[in-house]
């Protein structure tokens, strides 16, 4: 089992789908959030979750989540996320950060784990050069805490968006 801090410790599904719907409808009710394609499905050895976040000033946060089954099934089932990506950015232009967990060959002397953020240039899409940023296993984010840093930025920026006003549309492919 991944060693991790305590706001990712095993849970129930049943439990950790009601987070994820409280969460989502928080946001959703003070108008941050204007729609989610987010879903669940089962695979092999676990429980995908996967879509897109549409928030205010165009911007969109991408999900991508391997929710492992330690024990159990159906919505008793004991999980616990494994790996995960949260990537934000502005519809038709660049990315803000990208919280994860999942690239090849991450691992770098000053980092003891993989889980990191990726910090941009959001009017270029340069990668900025403090970028990436360690967090930790005990301090990656959960995706309440990346939607709240979402809105932060959002309110600091504002001012500077070409679309402050809208929703982005989604899962355009």
């Amino acid at each position: 089992m991944m060693r991790t801090g305590i706001k990712h410790q095993p849970n129930r599904f049943r439990s950790y789908q009601e987070i994820h719907s409280t969460v989502i409808s928080q946001f959703k009710a003070r108008d941050f959030i204007g729609a989610e394609t987010l879903y669940f499905e089962s695979i092999a050895y676990g429980i995908s979750l996967a879509g897109e976040i549409a928030c205010l000033g165009n911007i969109v946060v991408s999900v991508q989540k391997f929710i492992e089954i330690l024990d159990g099934s159906g919505d008793n089932a004991l999980v616990q996320t494994k790996w995960y990506s949260y990537n934000v950015f502005i519809r038709g232009q660049y990315n803000i950060f990208r919280y994860d967990n999942q690239d090849d060959g991450f691992l770098r002397p000053d980092h003891q784990d993989e889980h990191h953020k990726h910090i941009f240039d959001w009017k270029t899409g340069e990668e900025l050069p403090n970028s990436p940023v360690w967090l930790g296993e005990d301090n990656w984010l959960t995706l309440g805490e990346v939607l709240q840093e979402v809105e932060d930025w959002y309110w600091q920026n504002r001012e500077k968006l070409a679309k402050p006003d809208i929703y982005p549309e989604l899962d355009l492919r």
